[in-house]
């Protein structure tokens, strides 16, 4: 969402103000803007980039640009950066410590069902996966 980086950086800088942020870009990528993009994160050198599209396309999209990216690590995010903008307001403290904040998410976004239905199946295939060296990207 427009703002939501911005948002982000700003409060993150205020409660960590030594780490450096090179940039900062919505996630709402064209094909034509796509390339723009990776040529500024590559020319901004960061070590670590964070990608906040929603899962699995967040995902999709670091791997699809992986020999691209000129970056130590690149991580999804999910909704990280909506509860660090202060856009969606996190799960009570005790809900947070019993690590259940997912399930709060959840209760409060019931259209999230079908695709969060999804994460126990891919958990359960890395489980009983015969060759446990290979990880689902490796395939």
């Amino acid at each position: 969402m427009p703002g939501i980086p911005e948002k982000t950086k700003e409060n993150l800088l205020t409660i960590f103000p030594n780490v450096k942020i090179v940039g900062v870009h919505d996630g709402f990528l064209t094909e034509e803007t796509e390339k723009e993009v990776i040529d500024e994160i590559n020319s901004l050198q960061p070590n670590v980039l964070f990608v906040a599209m929603g899962a699995p396309k967040q995902e999709k999209w670091i791997y699809a640009h992986k020999d691209e990216l000129k970056v130590d690590v690149a991580a999804g995010q999910g909704g990280t950066f909506d509860y660090e903008a202060g856009r969606i307001k996190r799960a009570p403290k005790v809900i947070q410590k019993i690590g259940m904040e997912w399930l709060w998410r959840l209760a409060k976004e019931p259209k999230r069902i079908v695709r969060m239905s999804v994460l126990p199946v891919y958990v359960l295939k890395l489980l009983f996966k015969k060759d446990k060296t290979k990880g689902k990207f490796d395939e």
